[in-house]
């Protein structure tokens, strides 16, 4: 193993990610604890590639958080992989049972402009997810525990003098070899490319949609590694006199046959859009299904998509969906091509309202046990049972150091979402979502300056929706 490089950069107790901490207030790096250094442990169990954003100063602080949602402590190793220079620069640090660690990446690399992580551990029920601190807003997004060679950004917009709109893509490569890959943008204002972009080994590279598509009010990214495996995340700045936000969302790896949104909204100043962009070479035929309670039965919305290209749903020019506060959606190629599929939201600025915006990707896996990390604004954690013919008794806990405590259940019906109820929670709380079969999990949340939307985490018990259909 290199020689460890320990920096300041742990958080541990009663803390937040940086991240969060902004949601309630402004804080600068220089106000973070001390830091807390461990001793080395060689044994790993589990890995997360973390795409990264932004350096201390940038549009997208990136931080990291550690849950522990087990028993035991469990340790970590964390890597930092930075666009500037193949240092290493690592950390040791241990996650005591059923809390939570907050990693200051900027503090280990004080250098960087962006970077990313590589987070490994000893403990099968840590999860890591990814925080972002900027003058727009804050968000939170999962890591990834998969790599992959074809990667999708399903939107996007770029016009950073009319709307203040600025789009950012991260690739990183957490192998040993060089990775080359070619990308392709589908625009309002016309197509684009560029071939045989090389993301060096342990480094990560910041592509500027921006320079490279200017004045877009959509634009869709698609990314072919020829040679190697990559990760990725977008970062999308919205500035404007209507809409204020920062969206970071991991990019969707792959496409599937069948995938879930599970949160969506019709609501009062909320505009939610749906982007499924189909990277084959022959047109695909989709249906997004509408997933409710059972109160309302709705026929599915029914797309062709030609190849290479996207199409984009406004949930809200959909009159049919108008009496639908929420409801959750399934993704489903009838042609068999994999597709990529995404939710955008925007939150116009006015009345009450918390402005801001929020993205995720669909979820292409269900599974029978969740974990969420509470960032305190949590509004509704939801469960979609993808399956048709079976029921699942869905129960939600809350993880503590004495034990877990129940929170709520619900009984689902096959092909019906519900919301689970969630009392009382703070900005510490790790939860755990237990089924009886498959579902599927996903949150959304407003803090005071910033609207998160994200998938849990799969904790065990995961199978692909394609197999379940």
């Amino acid at each position: 193993m290199p020689a460890l490089r320990l920096l300041g950069l742990v958080i541990i107790g009663g803390l937040v990610t940086i991240g969060v901490i902004a949601d309630q207030r402004e804080r600068t790096i220089e106000e973070l604890p001390s830091p807390v250094v461990v001793t080395a442990s060689d044994s790993r169990t589990g890995t997360w590639f973390c795409a990264g954003g932004s350096g201390a100063v940038g549009a997208a602080t990136i931080g990291l958080e550690v849950v522990n949602a087990g028993i035991d402590d469990a340790t970590v190793d964390v890597q930092v992989v930075q666009a500037d220079t193949a240092d290493e620069q690592r950390a040791e640090v241990v996650v005591p049972a059923a809390s939570r660690v907050a990693v200051n990446l900027p503090q280990l690399a004080p250098e960087a402009t962006w970077l990313g992580a590589i987070v490994e551990s000893d403990n099968p029920n840590v999860v890591v997810e990814q925080t972002f601190d900027g003058l727009s807003g804050t968000d939170r997004a999962p890591c990834a525990t998969t790599t992959s060679t074809a990667l999708f950004a399903a939107d996007g917009a770029t016009r950073l003098l009319a709307e203040g709109e600025s789009m950012t893509v991260l690739l990183m490569n957490p192998f040993q070899d060089d990775a080359i890959a070619d990308v392709r943008f589908d625009a309002d204002v016309g197509p684009d490319s560029i071939s045989a972009i090389v993301v060096p080994a342990r480094r990560v590279v910041a592509i500027d949609i921006t320079e490279e598509v200017t004045v877009a009010a959509r634009v869709h990214t698609s990314i072919e590694v020829t040679a190697g495996r990559l990760v990725g995340n977008r970062l999308q700045v919205r500035n404007g006199t209507s809409v204020r936000g920062l969206a970071v969302t991991p990019l969707v790896q792959d496409g599937a046959v069948l995938s879930v949104v599970p949160v969506i909204a019709t609501g009062l100043g909320l505009f939610d859009r749906i982007h499924v962009t189909n990277p084959s070479e022959e047109a695909a035929e989709v249906d997004l299904e509408i997933v409710t309670d059972g109160s309302v039965t709705l026929d599915p919305i029914e797309l062709t998509i030609r190849a290479g290209r996207t199409v984009v749903v406004d949930v809200a020019a959909e009159s049919r969906l108008a009496a639908l506060p929420e409801f959750s959606v399934v993704a489903r190629s009838l042609t068999g091509q994999p597709v990529a599929v995404a939710v955008e939201r925007r939150v116009e600025l006015g009345g009450d309202l918390v402005a801001g915006t929020a993205a995720m990707g669909a979820l292409d896996a269900a599974a029978s046990e969740w974990i969420i990390a509470s960032d305190g604004n949590v509004s509704e954690v939801i469960a979609v049972n993808p399956l048709t013919d079976v029921s699942a008794s869905v129960e939600l806990w809350r993880v503590g150091v004495e034990g877990e405590t129940l929170l709520s259940s619900i009984e689902l019906a096959p092909g019906r979402r519900q919301a689970l109820v969630t009392p009382d929670l703070d900005a510490r709380d790790i939860l755990r979502v237990r089924a009886t079969s498959p579902v599927v999990v996903g949150r959304a949340s407003a803090g005071f300056t910033s609207r998160q939307m994200l998938g849990g985490v799969i904790a065990d018990g995961v199978v692909l929706l394609d197999q379940l259909d």
